[in-house]
């Protein structure tokens, strides 16, 4: 005898639902493939920055130290710069500088001494303070040489006139005495005695000690 049992609606059976999840994921799965962030898709190209080069200032000149002005003379003759003037009367060569004064020592050095008569006179507007420091002497091969202070050599030399911060004012002139101690093999006819006007010694004259 046949069974004419009804049959169940296709929306009732499990497999129709388990068939439909199964479409519903594999369509979210895809979807989800497919919305991929666009910095990922393509090539990847570097970024460049550019840094700024430094150019120079349009029209910039270079500033030079200001030069040192020198003026060269001899014995005797006037060298003048920047309204003072610088005059060697004497140069005179010892190994001995003698006090004249019996409570004093005399000066003694196993080398030379260097005793210069200097006369400096100031044409400037104001006052021109020297210093025995403002004079050097210079060898040919390009040795400088201070002035002596030796205490001896000062004890020595108390009785002449040197230039210890001397103070010149306008239109006057100081002479005084300056002594250089050298080696005994200093020769004096390729010296010459640098002497400047300040501290600085931006304006200096040049006198050769040649007799």
């Amino acid at each position: 005898m046949r069974n004419d049992r009804p049959k169940k609606p296709l929306y009732k059976r499990w497999w129709v639902w388990l068939l439909a999840l199964i479409l519903i994921g594999s369509a979210l799965g895809g979807g989800k493939d497919d919305e991929k962030p666009a910095a990922d898709q393509g090539d990847k190209t570097p970024v460049v920055v550019a840094t700024p080069q430094e150019t120079p200032a349009e029209n910039s000149v270079p500033v030079e130290p200001p030069k040192e002005e020198v003026v060269e003379v001899g014995i005797g003759k006037p060298a003048t710069i920047a309204d003072v003037t610088f005059i060697v009367n004497s140069v005179e060569e010892t190994k001995e500088i003698k006090s004249g004064n019996q409570f004093i020592d005399n000066a003694k050095t196993e080398g030379k001494f260097i005793i210069l008569d200097i006369t400096v006179k100031n044409d400037k507007k104001e006052s021109l303070t020297i210093h025995s420091s403002y004079f050097k002497l210079i060898s040919a091969d390009g040795v400088e040489y201070d002035p002596s202070t030796d205490s001896a050599v000062i004890m020595a030399m108390s009785d002449e006139a040197d230039f210890f911060l001397q103070q010149v004012n306008p239109g006057l002139s100081k002479t005084g005495k300056v002594v250089f101690e050298v080696g005994p093999n200093l020769d004096l006819t390729t010296t010459l005695l640098r002497g400047q006007t300040g501290f600085w010694g931006t304006e200096t004259v040049e006198i050769s000690l040649k007799p």
